[in-house]
């Protein structure tokens, strides 16, 4: 009796779990002024990502040459396929496609977007000043085209900063969707852009 009361008690197996807590993005769908839509379904590919933001870990930096990770808080999944579902969402609501596509869907698509996640931290500056920091990249691509050239519509790269109004983990959430919601918008303007100068 006393060797099985040791043994749970070097196995840990009174000490609770401990309670991690995850996150997503929450914000509204850009909303689009009367959208002409291309008579053309569009893929979006999941966004690729830096190494360093390929798990859920919250990732913070306090100084040079520092990433850290917050100990018992995670986004729900990782933030590539945070921004990918938000985008695909936002695209579907915009509504310039005649269908935006998952790359589950079997249907061939004319368009594809592409994309990578470069940053996606919190970033501490002078006087403790902390901020919600992304940074990515997208590529609109015409597959009806021929060549490298004929298929990029366009390549461009996004950075956003946005001031944490909230301590910790619910503090870069509630910001990082700030900044998702500007990406978004600007994004899905400049493919609006894009393809208008295109007709």
């Amino acid at each position: 009796m006393l060797l099985l009361m040791g043994l749970t008690g070097c196995l840990g197996g009174t000490r609770p779990a401990p309670l991690v807590k995850h996150y997503v993005l929450e914000y509204p769908p850009p909303r689009m002024e009367s959208p002409v839509p291309i008579p053309a379904p569009l893929r979006v590919e999941r966004f690729s990502a830096a190494r360093l933001y390929a798990g859920p870990e919250m990732i913070f930096r306090r100084g040079a040459l520092q990433r850290e990770a917050y100990r018992d808080r995670r986004w729900r999944i990782s933030p590539a396929d945070l921004v990918t579902d938000l985008l695909r969402r936002d695209l579907r609501q915009a509504g310039l496609f005649q269908a935006v596509l998952t790359t589950r869907d079997r249907e061939e698509p004319r368009f594809a977007l592409e994309g990578g996640l470069e940053e996606f931290l919190e970033v501490e500056g002078p006087g403790r000043d902390r901020k919600a920091q992304l940074a990515a990249t997208l590529t609109l691509l015409d597959l009806a085209g021929r060549g490298i050239q004929e298929r990029v519509v366009f390549q461009k790269s996004y950075r956003y900063e946005v001031a944490c109004t909230q301590e910790g983990a619910a503090g870069l959430a509630e910001a990082m969707s700030r900044a998702m919601s500007q990406f978004s918008a600007q994004a899905i303007g400049d493919i609006d852009a894009a393809l208008k100068k295109g007709r």
